[in-house]
């Protein structure tokens, strides 16, 4: 059984990082969805991708750590809203995320290769119908757990997530597994022929600045994509393997619940640092701050040497 230390500990790190989370994916949603002006269909996709994040941080912060502070039995937890809250958190919210960033990846690789055919179908809703389909996905992912013995739940005692042990149960987290897997594989290989293109072929038509700056703009978003990509599936992994390789309360809290959350924490920053555009206006006072001293201290060395 965790010590009282160690759940002070625990509960306090969650509490931290989910309530780090929700702010800043929070802001994010609000910074995006008022920009004025014609956006992007990656822009858009971003904007969306702040919901599951808010949502995943915001079961923590309001379900799982008052849970876990008021030091709840795990058999006084109400089993129908324990479900709800981790389908929705484990499941829905969960496959979303990777399901738009097959999205984000796609809209990429398509803007490059296919620029003349997107051109032509921009009169479409590309983006809110493969948005659309998405949320059905996860709509599914989520109330496949609700009937008895499927689900999700959070245990308080300690402060982790599993799953049932029904057949059911399994048979969710193993397609969840698969279909994180499977986002994540179609995802990065679309992003390595983005990159791919962005790097050895020439764009005809532009002038040299314009060039590069194209192909620093897909650069930027390709990096965003990949890292993206990469915390799911850590996060997979921890939940799958390698929390089986220690026994010891504390490993079993790091790969089951405080990294569950932390991605979906570090997946805001991300964007954000990705999305200067959207920075606080004293952050942008800072930056410009350091590049004109930057520029001073290159012109005060230049006029040495000369």
């Amino acid at each position: 059984m965790p010590t009282l230390v160690f759940l002070i500990v625990a509960n306090g790190s969650l509490l931290i990082v989910s309530l780090f989370g929700t702010v800043l994916n929070t802001y994010l949603f609000c910074k995006f969805s008022t920009r004025r002006g014609i956006v992007s269909g990656f822009y858009k996709l971003c904007l969306v991708k702040t919901i599951p994040n808010a949502i995943v941080c915001a079961c923590f912060l309001f379900w799982a750590v008052p849970l876990s502070s008021l030091r709840v039995k795990n058999s006084k937890v109400p089993r129908d809203v324990n479900v709800f809250v981790g389908q929705l958190a484990g499941a829905g919210a969960y496959i979303f995320g990777p399901l738009l960033h097959v999205c984000m990846s796609t809209n990429r690789f398509s803007s490059l290769y296919f620029a003349i055919q997107i051109i032509k179908a921009d009169r479409y809703p590309i983006t809110a119908v493969s948005i659309g389909i998405a949320f059905i996905i996860a709509v599914v992912f989520t109330v496949m757990g609700l009937p008895k013995n499927c689900g999700f739940l959070y245990l308080p005692e300690t402060l982790e997530w599993l799953s049932e042990e029904a057949d059911c149960a399994v048979f969710q987290y193993d397609l969840l597994l698969y279909s994180i897997f499977g986002c994540a594989v179609v995802s990065n290989s679309m992003n390595l022929a983005t990159a791919g293109r962005l790097l050895f072929d020439k764009v005809g038509g532009m002038s040299v600045t314009d060039s590069k700056n194209r192909r620093k703009r897909y650069l930027i978003n390709y990096f965003q994509s990949v890292l993206q990509d990469f915390l799911h599936v850590f996060d997979m992994i921890n939940s799958t393997y390698t929390w089986q390789m220690n026994p010891a309360a504390w490993f079993q809290f790091l790969c089951l619940s405080f990294s569950f959350v932390s991605i979906h924490a570090l997946d805001g920053c991300v964007m954000f640092y990705f999305h200067s555009e959207i920075h606080p206006k004293w952050l942008w006072r800072k930056a410009m701050r350091k590049k004109s001293l930057i520029r001073v201290v290159a012109l005060s060395k230049v006029s040495t040497v000369s």
